[in-house]
C-alpha cells in the first residue's frame, strides 16, 4: 500500500485502526519519494512517534518535515503577520479556531500557493478523525495545491471539539478516494500477543458495528476482567489488584474516559495510590496556570504562601505532617527543639521574608524529600520546578511569562514522565502505546472510548467492570 500512496496524486485515505502500522506506512512512503512530503498530525507526541519511525527505518530527512497542525498554521500566519492579520504567539481557545480561519484565508492567496508549492511535493494528515471541521478546511486548502492522503479511524474520534468535529460522511467519502483499510494488528502481532490481538480485531469490529464485548465469556490470554467498584470506599481491598503491577518494570497506563468528572477522579486515584501510580496532566496545564496566576496576584507574603501549599497539596500526600501549625497559617514559625524539620521551616519562613522563585524552589524540594511526603501528580510538579528554574534565571520575565514560555517549548518537546505506572484519560493516551493497560470504569465509558482504552495495551488489558457486557 505504501507505493501506492507514495505515487497517488489526488485526494484520497487510508483506513487506520489503532496499533495496525500507520506510523510504518507513512515513513515507507515518505522512503518511496524522491520530493519532500508535508506530515501534519495533532499531538507532539504524534510528532515525536513519526519522527522515531523515520529515524529507524533511516528515512532522509531532507524528505519531510513533520509538525501538528496547530503549530505549522501558527508559524505561517506569524510569518506573514499582515496579510494573515494574526499576530497572537500564544492562541488560546477559541483562538485556535480563528487561528485557522486565517491559514485557510493565506493559503489561497497567489504569492502562498508559490510558496507550499516549491517546499512539497505533498502532505499527508495524521489521526484525521480528531480534526475539527475548520481543521479540515484549512487541510482541504492545502489539498487544492498538493496530492493529499488522509489516515485515520473515525471509531477514534473522541475529542470534543467546540468546533465540531470533522463529519466524514460530508466530507471525506464523497470527496476522497479510498485508498485502503490496514487489516494486520502489527503491534499486538510484533508483542508476542497475537491471540490478543486476534481478541480485539474482532472486538473492533463488533464495535463498529454497534454490537458489545461479553466479558462472561471466555477471555483470551492477556485479557482480564476485574469486578470492583472504584468509588466504594467502604471496602479497602478495591485498590489491591494495582499492587501487582509494581512488581513488573514494564509500563502500566490507567485510563479512565475523558469527561471532566473522570479527569479529576485521574489525581484522586494517585493519590489514593500515594503516587506508586502517578497522574498525567493535560499539554494546556490549566490547573498549574491557574495557581500561577492567583500566585501572582496575592497580594502579602502570607497569602502567598498559603498558595504554595495549596500547590504543594495539589503534588503531594501529606503535606500538613511537615508543616509547623505557624506555616499553615501563612505565617512565620520559630525553630523549638520540638520542629521537626528545620529545613522546611527555614525555607517557608524565606519565603514570607523574600517570595522569589528560588525560595519557592527550597520549599518544594524540602517536602519533596520528606518520608511522609509522596508525589502523586509528578507530572504537574516537574513542569512547576522547570518554571521556577526558568524564572529564576530570567528574573526580567513575570512567572506568568516563564510559565508560557515553558508551555511553548512543552508543546515540541513533549511531556517526559520517567515514571512509568501512570494514570490518565483516553484524550491523553490516545495514540500512545504500552505493555500494559488498565481499562477503570470500563461501564462507564462510550464505545469509541472503550476502543481507544483497548488498544492501548500490547501485552496485556485489565478491564475494571462491574456489568458484565459493556458499553452498556
Amino acid at each position: 500500500m505504501h507505493l501506492e500512496l507514495a505515487k497517488f496524486e489526488g485526494k484520497g485515505y487510508v483506513i487506520a485502526p489503532a496499533g495496525y502500522g500507520k506510523t510504518h506506512l507513512i515513513a515507507n512512503a515518505v522512503e518511496a519519494t524522491t520530493q519532500r512530503q508535508l506530515i501534519l498530525t495533532h499531538t507532539y507526541a504524534g510528532v515525536h512517534s513519526i519522527q522515531k519511525k523515520m529515524q529507524d527505518l533511516a528515512v532522509p530527512s531532507s524528505r519531510y518535515r513533520i509538525d501538528t497542525i496547530a503549530s505549522w498554521s501558527l508559524r505561517m500566519c506569524l510569518n506573514y503577520p499582515i496579510t494573515s492579520n494574526w499576530d497572537k504567539e500564544f492562541p488560546s481557545g477559541n483562538e485556535w479556531k480563528q487561528l485557522y480561519v486565517a491559514c485557510t484565508s493565506l493559503l489561497n492567496k497567489p504569492f502562498m500557493k508559490r510558496i507550499v508549492l516549491s517546499s512539497y511535493a505533498g502532505v499527508y494528515v495524521d489521526e484525521y478523525q480528531d480534526c475539527s471541521t475548520q481543521q479540515h478546511f484549512l487541510v482541504e486548502a492545502l489539498a487544492n495545491l498538493l496530492p493529499c492522503r488522509l489516515l485515520g479511524d473515525p471509531m477514534q474520534a473522541i475529542f470534543d471539539f467546540a468546533d465540531q468535529p470533522v463529519d466524514w460522511e460530508q466530507y471525506i467519502y464523497p470527496h476522497y478516494h479510498n485508498l485502503g483499510e490496514l487489516r494486520i494488528p502489527w503491534r499486538w502481532n510484533l508483542a508476542g500477543s497475537k491471540e490478543l490481538g486476534d481478541w480485539l480485531d474482532g472486538v473492533s469490529m463488533s464495535l463498529r458495528a454497534g454490537g458489545k464485548i461479553d466479558l462472561n465469556a471466555p477471555l483470551p490470554k492477556g485479557v482480564e476482567r476485574i469486578a470492583v467498584d472504584l468509588d466504594d470506599f467502604a471496602n479497602p481491598k478495591r485498590l489491591n489488584f494495582f499492587y501487582r503491577f509494581l512488581k513488573n518494570e514494564e509500563a502500566v497506563i490507567a485510563i479512565y474516559s475523558g469527561d471532566q468528572k473522570s479527569k479529576n477522579k485521574t489525581h484522586k486515584l494517585a493519590q489514593l495510590l500515594r503516587g506508586k501510580f502517578s497522574s498525567i496532566e493535560e499539554v494546556e496545564g490549566k490547573d498549574l496556570l491557574s495557581i500561577i496566576k492567583q500566585l501572582e496576584k496575592e497580594p502579602s507574603p502570607g497569602k502567598r504562601l498559603l498558595c504554595v501549599i495549596k500547590l504543594a497539596k495539589k503534588c503531594f500526600n501529606s503535606v500538613d505532617k511537615v508543616l509547623t501549625a505557624a506555616t499553615k497559617r501563612g505565617q512565620r514559625g520559630n525553630l523549638t527543639k520540638t520542629t521537626r524539620y528545620p529545613d522546611v521551616l527555614e525555607a517557608t519562613n524565606n519565603y514570607l521574608n523574600e517570595s522569589t522563585s528560588s525560595n519557592l524552589l527550597r520549599i518544594l524540594d524540602a517536602i519533596n524529600r520528606k518520608p511522609e511526603t509522596s508525589a502523586y501528580r509528578r507530572d504537574m510538579l516537574n513542569r512547576m520546578l522547570k518554571i521556577l528554574r526558568l524564572h529564576a534565571e530570567n528574573p526580567d520575565l513575570s512567572l506568568m511569562e516563564s510559565a508560557q514560555r515553558f508551555q511553548r517549548d512543552l508543546r515540541h518537546a513533549g511531556r517526559p514522565i520517567r515514571h512509568n505506572k501512570l494514570i490518565g484519560t483516553t484524550l491523553l493516551v490516545k495514540g500512545l502505546e504500552y505493555p500494559h493497560a488498565i481499562i477503570l470504569d470500563a461501564d462507564a465509558m462510550s464505545p469509541k472510548e472503550l476502543y481507544v482504552a483497548l488498544t492501548r495495551g500490547a501485552k496485556s488489558i485489565t478491564i475494571v467492570s462491574q456489568k458484565g457486557v459493556i458499553p452498556i
